[in-house]
């Protein structure tokens, strides 16, 4: 993997990207000039799930390579502000819990399932297995799936995700909002 920082004009904020050798990223992070920052491990209000959708060139002029070190430093303040709602995440859906929810969007890590019975909780599937299993048509935001809770990725304090099935229909806006 490699990190990069990229300071856009003003008022954009300081980008940071973890990506792979083709320039696919998998974290990324916005910092904005008021303090705010935006992850790509969570929903935002306004941006949803924030991680750039094409290969990066990691020879471009506005990239900065910088240390594993500095940005797994700025990614882990921002898992600190949450670590009491992963906590409750964790004892709300233990190894093994049947859940439900619905399909959010496709990273490269694996399909991301908002899981509906409590607020901003993510869940991951892999998604070859996925769609080995299912419809192409069924594949698209807002389909609903089951899944078995398998563990928990630490890194971007998801619910892992196993035995995942689409179930065939999209949830509604009023059920979700």
């Amino acid at each position: 993997m490699k990190y990069l920082k990229d300071i856009q004009e003003p008022g954009m904020g300081t980008w940071y990207f973890e990506i792979d050798n083709d320039g696919v990223a998998y974290r990324q992070m916005v910092y904005h000039d008021d303090g705010t920052c935006i992850t790509s491990n969570r929903q935002h209000d306004f941006y949803h799930f924030m991680l750039a959708e094409h290969p990066l060139d990691a020879q471009e002029s506005y990239y900065k390579e910088i240390s594993q070190a500095e940005f797994e430093e700025l990614w882990y303040e921002q898992l600190q502000l949450g670590l009491e709602d992963w906590h409750r995440t964790q004892s709300l859906f233990p190894v093994g819990t049947q859940v439900e929810g619905y399909i959010e969007v496709f990273f490269p890590q694996g399909t991301l399932i908002n899981l509906l019975l409590e607020p901003q909780t993510v869940g991951i599937t892999d998604t070859s297995a996925l769609k080995s299993e299912t419809p192409a048509e069924w594949m698209y935001p807002r389909y609903r799936v089951c899944a078995e809770v398998s563990g928990y990725d630490e890194v971007n304090q998801w619910v892992l995700l196993t035995r995942a099935k689409v179930l065939g229909s999209q949830y509604e806006e009023a059920e979700v909002d």
